[in-house]
């Protein structure tokens, strides 16, 4: 018996030193800068943007259904005018929160796709043109004239 309980704490103990090694989050990849900078990394990227907004965490927790226990970071600018769809999220979420926060923020696409598909249908087909994305334990959308360019400046910025 008091071999069974050796063998079973030595299982139990290797399984929490790979749990502790490899993290629970996506592939461990981190971002190299605070998110405020990587958005706004991606504003400067040349990408001509319409006047653009940075996003209240009042107003990021409402419009994309998150609360504070679901992330421990986040930015998060739009378009100022209701005629434009563009934006640029990148969100870190917590422990085991990046099921919760992709979904939200997918929900927030869609809900964008509802909002402009008979209302201004160049947005809309812009939002059918992006996906949202993940590296590590970050969430990442971004609506632009040039998705592929937003993401490339967003993926410099992750180790």
């Amino acid at each position: 018996m008091n071999k069974m309980k050796k063998m079973l704490a030595g299982i139990v103990m290797t399984a929490a030193m790979l749990v502790s090694v490899t993290g629970c989050g996506g592939d461990g990849k981190t971002a190299s800068k605070p998110l405020n900078e990587i958005t706004q990394a991606v504003m400067d990227s040349g990408i001509e943007f319409p006047e653009m907004v940075e996003v209240s965490e009042e107003n990021f927790q409402f419009k994309y259904g998150v609360t504070a226990d679901d992330y421990s970071e986040f930015s998060v600018w739009w378009a100022g005018s209701g005629g434009d769809a563009d934006e640029v999220c990148i969100v870190k979420a917590k422990d085991d929160k990046l099921d919760t926060v992709k979904s939200a923020v997918e929900k927030r696409l869609e809900d964008q796709k509802v909002v402009f598909k008979d209302y201004v249908p160049a947005q809309y087909d812009k939002l059918c043109d992006t996906k949202v994305n993940t590296e590590g334990d970050y969430v990442y959308w971004v609506c632009t004239n040039d998705n592929t360019k937003a993401e490339d400046t967003i993926l410099l910025y992750f180790e």
